[in-house]
């Protein structure tokens, strides 16, 4: 049996994933791009002077003539994209900004378009930044982009705490900021879930069917064909967990917007005053069961010990009160069946993650954080272990 070269699919063999698996369109478009620029050549860090040439550019033809970028500098870190601060200058008026790019490939593949526009529509909701313009396509800097606000904060507090580690995973917080971060990080998701999505400007979002499997299944399919795509070897796990997951998924009744990586480390807050100042990182969001959000507030590899050895949610309270502020401030009484499918779908995202496309991108030489990549692959294996014994709770293995 030959096997598929996966840094070189061919036009046909695109199309007949693209056939296999039914996603929403815009997931298409992305993957079906990851799997055209993969084709080409090893990814290289952009020379900061023609990024700054180009940047200014689409500046000008987005906000004026006289606009330009000036001081471009990378942040570090930003497991997913390429991150850079700059100054956009135009006239006067100097205002910070943030350019949010593409690399060759990521720990998860998305499209910023996507981002955009939840990010706009949740302005006034919860704490985001302003969003600018985007680049979709990537014709103005050669990878899909998007400009926005600059907003200060930290994700980690500055004083002593235990936690924290790849992408925020595993932040902690202390003793004396846990409790309003806690509330304001509960109410915020709360926020996200009674937003009335239907009145918003979502055209890149395909609204699943209330009373279907849709919204399950789509996701599902965006999963399983992303392991197609970007695994390395066939793990038995994954196989079962795939085909335990379509067989038990639920209906769902009630389509909501799901921010689906809301988190310790995906939030800016005032080391001072602790105070929320954005929340970050909509790449993942989509229409979809709340139960999503909620089963991954509440995975164990985001916890954090308290002060005598107890997880905290996000670091931040026990499970059970996490669940019982979220149904007050919400109006959503969070069912223990739900939470217990949605708990063993995302631990199996992170593994497909983990152990197919970090790996891959690096082994592709698609990433600017090969040694990251190459660690949290590790992470991934250990993620494997959680999801056979999940699946061995649930009398599939």
């Amino acid at each position: 049996m030959n096997r598929i070269d996966k840094r070189y699919f061919s036009d046909a063999q695109i199309a007949a994933i693209r056939c296999k698996w039914t996603v929403e369109r815009t997931i298409d478009e992305c993957l079906t791009r990851k799997l055209e620029r993969r084709r080409g050549d090893d990814y290289a860090l952009p020379a900061l002077p023609d990024l700054t040439a180009r940047l200014s550019a689409w500046m000008q033809a987005e906000i004026s003539p006289g606009a330009y970028a000036e001081n471009l500098k990378r942040i570090p870190g930003g497991g997913s994209k390429e991150m850079f601060f700059f100054d956009l200058v135009d006239g006067n008026q100097r205002q910070r900004r943030v350019l949010r790019m593409n690399p060759g490939e990521s720990i998860v593949e998305t499209h910023r378009l996507r981002e955009f526009q939840v990010m706009k529509a949740m302005h006034g909701v919860v704490p985001v930044p302003e969003m600018i313009c985007v680049d979709a396509d990537g014709g103005r800097l050669g990878q899909s982009a998007l400009v926005c606000g600059f907003v200060s904060g930290v994700a980690k507090s500055k004083r002593p705490v235990k936690g924290g580690s790849v992408s925020g995973i595993g932040v902690g917080f202390p003793a004396e900021l846990r409790a309003p971060l806690f509330e304001q990080f509960v109410d915020h998701l709360a926020a996200i879930h009674r937003f009335e999505w239907r009145g918003a400007a979502l055209e890149a979002f395909d609204a699943p069917t209330p009373g279907t499997t849709e919204a399950v299944l789509w996701n599902l399919n965006s999963w399983r064909r992303i392991w197609e795509e970007d695994s390395l070897e066939d793990h038995p796990v994954i196989t079962l967990a795939a085909q335990w997951l379509a067989a038990n998924a639920p209906v769902c009744d009630d389509v909501r917007l799901v921010h689906n990586d809301y988190r310790n480390g995906n939030f800016l807050f005032d080391d001072d005053s602790a105070q929320i100042t954005a929340i970050l990182d909509w790449e993942m969001a989509h229409l979809a069961d709340v139960h999503e959000d909620l089963a991954w507030v509440l995975f164990p590899g985001f916890a954090s010990a308290d002060d005598n050895g107890a997880p905290l949610v996000c670091g931040l309270a026990p499970r059970q009160d996490f669940l019982a502020r979220y149904q007050a401030a919400s109006g959503i009484t969070p069912d223990p069946a739900r939470l217990a499918y949605y708990e063993i779908f995302n631990t199996f995202k992170l593994a497909v993650l983990g152990t197919a496309s970090n790996a891959r991108a690096a082994a592709d030489r698609q990433s600017h954080l090969d040694v990251m990549m190459n660690f949290s692959t590790g992470l991934g294996y250990v993620t494997l272990s959680l999801l056979a014994a999940q699946l061995r709770g649930q009398g599939a293995l």
